[in-house]
């Protein structure tokens, strides 16, 4: 023995930190899907054993949280730049479009932001304040809030259909349901998307410019694209 610190085989030296094991999961599902992820598989690939992961973050449902509000952190402020409610409202909702078109698999997670993410409800506290200050109602800017959700997520999960049907895969349900659906499912899944930025862009002026007609006074400026 010449007193030098020998690691045991499978472990590491280096303290393991949450952001190294929400990074490492991220990687994996956008590698591999949600069902992908293991506490196993990533403590094997961080270089550590299971139960050290449970040191930092209790259970797998945990480590999701965590991934789901970084994916939410990645997305930028409102910009300055930006006048008028309407271009802002659009550059949020195509800001939240392309996260989800970065990380496919990740749908699921970012779907359900405000039950995982802290970021996601501060983020939806701003949305609903830019419509409240251009005269949107409490009713009707939840009205427009469940409308826009339905189109991003719609739009989003075709996207990941398609792109799971190309391999035979899934397609994956948006409650993360892991039963394999019907093969019609499978079958409608691989004729839809993947819709560009663009085509959702186009649709989204659709649903804001029909809630602007719905407002006590006129639009203030024309929709931008």
């Amino acid at each position: 023995m010449n007193g030098t610190p020998v690691a045991r085989a499978g472990r590491r030296e280096q303290a393991v930190s949450i952001e190294e094991i929400t990074s490492t999961a991220l990687a994996m599902i956008d590698a591999q899907g949600l069902d992908a992820l293991t506490m196993r598989g990533l403590a094997d690939a961080i270089g550590v054993k299971p139960v050290t992961l449970y040191r930092y973050l209790p259970n797998k449902d945990a480590i999701l949280a965590e991934v789901a509000d970084r994916l939410w952190r990645e997305l930028p402020p409102i910009d300055p730049a930006i006048i008028g409610w309407k271009g802002q409202i659009r550059a949020m909702w195509l800001q939240l479009f392309d996260l989800m078109l970065r990380h496919p698999y990740a749908v699921p997670l970012i779907a359900r932001g405000g039950a995982y993410s802290s970021t996601a409800g501060s983020d939806t506290a701003v949305m609903l304040g830019v419509l409240k200050d251009a005269g949107f109602t409490p009713e009707l800017a939840g009205e427009f809030m469940h409308a826009a959700s339905a189109l991003v997520v719609g739009f989003a999960f075709a996207h990941l259909w398609q792109h799971q049907a190309q391999q035979g895969q899934g397609p994956e349900l948006p409650a993360g349901d892991a039963t394999r659906p019907p093969s019609a499912l499978l079958e409608y899944a691989q004729q839809i998307g993947p819709f560009t930025t663009e085509e959702f862009g186009q649709t989204l002026d659709l649903i804001v410019d029909g809630f602007a007609h719905e407002l006590p006074v006129g639009p203030d400026c024309p929709m931008t694209t």
